[in-house]
């Protein structure tokens, strides 16, 4: 018998900061603001109705991801080797939150240039 640990209110309530935290803090460095409205009418990043579902292990992978995009966008590449690792870590976790269907339609390219 396998036993799955449930996600709890506390933990999608948490996602859901780290979400607007992107809009809020990460996204007008490099859009403006007309744009990132855009982006929240198409519900980008919105947590699917089913969120309630995962199960502690996949709720935890969305939080890692979605922190691990916020850093590397945070954080400028000093290298190119230091550029193709926060690619490559980048699209990584960008799948994660598709894998959620948490839309979030980004390259690392798109944010490459400040607003």
């Amino acid at each position: 018998m396998k036993v799955i640990t449930a996600s709890t209110p506390e933990q999608h309530e948490y996602v859901q900061e780290l979400i607007e935290d992107l809009y809020d803090e990460i996204f007008p460095c490099y859009f403006t603001s007309d744009y990132i409205q855009e982006l929240k009418n198409f519900n980008l990043m919105k947590m699917p109705p089913d969120v309630k579902e995962l199960s502690l292990a996949e709720i935890m992978e969305v939080t890692a991801a979605i922190q691990t995009i916020s850093t590397i966008l945070k954080e400028k590449a000093n290298t190119e080797k230091q550029l193709n690792d926060y690619k490559h870590a980048f699209n990584r976790n960008a799948s994660i939150l598709s894998k959620y269907q948490i839309d979030f339609p980004f390259q690392l390219a798109d944010f490459q240039i400040e607003h």
